[in-house]
């Protein structure tokens, strides 16, 4: 029976959804039937797979009008004002979801059948993965169709491809608790409608009638923690996994550099534990990191590296994290592009920096030049440094400001001793012998990097990802000989602080996630401790 439900679904959902009011009618919650129903029919992950893609490879324009679709999304806007639609016709049709009643049906309705839908503006989930995107959705086919995307100051990076649409929803559980950067997949009913705003300029917008949504808590891909032991030999340890996945980010990215590659995966693999007390994700700043060579210091210019200032690191930390964006900074972008959202005539503008929870941004350094900086410049430096440091980024409006949480981990790359604008958790300088004679291996293209085998690439993302989602509990028993050991280290040097054991801690846990271990245990305790004494002595 969920099979023919299934095919009709699919082939005409609004047909189906006139079916199913006809046999709930006179059901005093419609909406709310409908999302069960139709996350009922496409429960399964073969039913769901079923569905069509809207996203940038298949945009709006690619579809026929009212086509099932599902929108892998992040929400950039909920402060849309609600509208009103007839839920019932007078000749007994239903209403919303893209169906507009004529206007004989719609003369002297009776106020009890109208309802409130709520409407928000999503965007394709910036920083996405290549990977990720194929592994959700099941296929890299790109359409044919050109599009140009509505309203591109929606997006936090409005000049790369992507896609904007006005989201519709019936049912007010499904819309419930909706926030800025949330993320979820909406299925529904595509059309292209009037944007819902009290502009005077009419504007027709790709819309979605929302028929049910499945929302990400943490993560839009999901990988087991601990990973899964086998039998089977050839199948690695985390252990091993780790050791592979050190050396491939070191000897592609950072001139083999091992220790600063553990760092990355460390930092890669952090997020807020805790806001109350606050257990954020550390920050890391890899100083010493050469900026890209120029074809005129460099004899070597035929190689397309030399042409590329994006850094290699950032090539490979996207084919390994679902989402993963670059910032590079400099004085242009400082003064002129938001990083905050901002409201304008009451139409939230997007920022660079709203981006969603899971995220890890690499920002580089190398782009600055001597120059003043403008109000916005600053303003834009310390909303870095917010979401570093407290995990919060200030929304702009006209007569206030509000913040909202984030959840994104931070890695600066900066020629100096330090970054020249950003306080981090942690330094630590690049070592290198190849960096002297070639730093052009910094910047290679994404083409350019060797890539490990499929297999190994699988698991290095297993053990990341994994790791993202994991805990790590600490025993009684550890947690005496870590206090034991701090009173230890202190009475042999005043200096150290609480923040010392409390950073130490934090790499500690980290650490152990990286091994995917589920608890913390005296020997990782040992070889986090000496890590951090290790990057401590290659300070200046």
């Amino acid at each position: 029976m969920v099979s023919a439900y299934l095919v009709d679904a699919l082939r005409d959902p609004t047909s189906e959804l006139q079916e199913l009011y006809s046999r709930n009618f006179p059901s005093g919650d419609f909406p709310s039937e409908v999302a069960r129903h139709f996350s009922r029919v496409f429960s399964a992950d073969d039913a769901f797979r079923e569905i069509p893609v809207l996203n940038v490879h298949h945009p709006p324009d690619s579809f026929p009008d009212k086509q099932l679709v599902r929108f892998r999304a992040m929400i950039q806007d909920t402060s849309p004002s609600s509208e009103m639609y007839l839920k019932k016709s007078k000749s007994g049709l239903f209403g919303g979801w893209g169906v507009h009643h004529s206007e004989a049906e719609e003369n002297g309705f009776d106020y009890n059948d109208l309802g409130e839908c709520n409407v928000l503006w999503a965007v394709n989930i910036p920083g996405e993965s290549t990977w990720c995107g194929v592994e959700l959705d099941g296929s890299d086919d790109v359409s044919q169709f050109s599009y140009k995307p509505a309203r591109p100051h929606k997006h936090p990076i409005p000049e790369s491809q992507h896609l904007g649409v006005q989201v519709k929803i019936y049912d007010a559980a499904t819309a419930e608790d909706f926030k800025p950067t949330d993320q979820a997949t909406f299925v529904g009913i595509l059309t292209t409608e009037l944007l819902n705003n009290d502009a005077e300029v009419e504007l027709e917008v790709p819309t979605l009638h929302v028929l049910f949504a499945r929302r990400y808590a943490r993560s839009i891909i999901a990988r087991p923690y601990p990973l899964a032991t086998s039998a089977r030999k050839e199948e690695m340890t985390a252990q091993q996994v780790r050791q592979k996945l050190i050396a491939w980010i070191a000897d592609e990215s950072l001139g083999g550099d091992r220790e600063a590659a553990k760092w990355i995966v460390l930092s890669i693999i952090a997020r807020v534990q805790c806001r109350n007390p606050p257990l954020l994700p550390p920050t890391l700043t890899i100083s010493h990191f050469p900026p890209p060579p120029t074809p005129s210091s460099s004899a070597e210019v035929e190689l397309p590296m030399l042409y590329t200032t994006l850094p290699a690191l950032s090539h490979v930390l996207s084919s390994i994290l679902p989402l993963a964006q670059t910032l590079p900074l400099s004085l242009d972008t400082l003064n002129n592009i938001p990083f905050t959202p901002e409201s304008k005539d009451e139409d939230l503008h997007s920022g660079a920096l709203q981006l969603p929870q899971g995220s890890v941004l690499l920002v580089t350094e190398h782009g600055m030049q001597e120059g003043k900086l403008v109000e916005r410049g600053l303003l834009n430096i310390k909303a870095v440094q917010e979401v570093m440091s407290s995990q919060t980024l200030t929304y702009q409006f006209p007569f206030s400001q509000f913040s909202f949480p984030t959840d994104i981990s931070c890695i600066v790359l900066t020629e100096g001793k330090k970054s020249a604008f950003f306080k981090t958790d942690v330094v630590l300088p690049l070592i290198s012998d190849t960096l002297v004679s070639n730093p052009g291996v910094l910047y290679k293209s994404a083409s350019d990097i060797t890539m490990p085998s499929s297999d190994d690439l699988a698991a290095f993302r297993d053990l990341i990802v994994g790791s993202r989602s994991g805990k790590v509990s600490v025993l009684e028993a550890t947690s005496q000989y870590i206090q034991r050991d701090f009173v230890r280290d202190r009475q042999q040097n005043p200096e150290i602080s609480s923040d010392d054991l409390i950073r130490r801690m934090t790499i500690a846990k980290l650490y152990a996630l990286s091994l995917h271990e589920t608890e913390l245990t005296i020997d990782t305790w040992e070889h986090a401790k000496a890590f951090d004494e290790r990057r401590k002595a290659r300070l200046p």
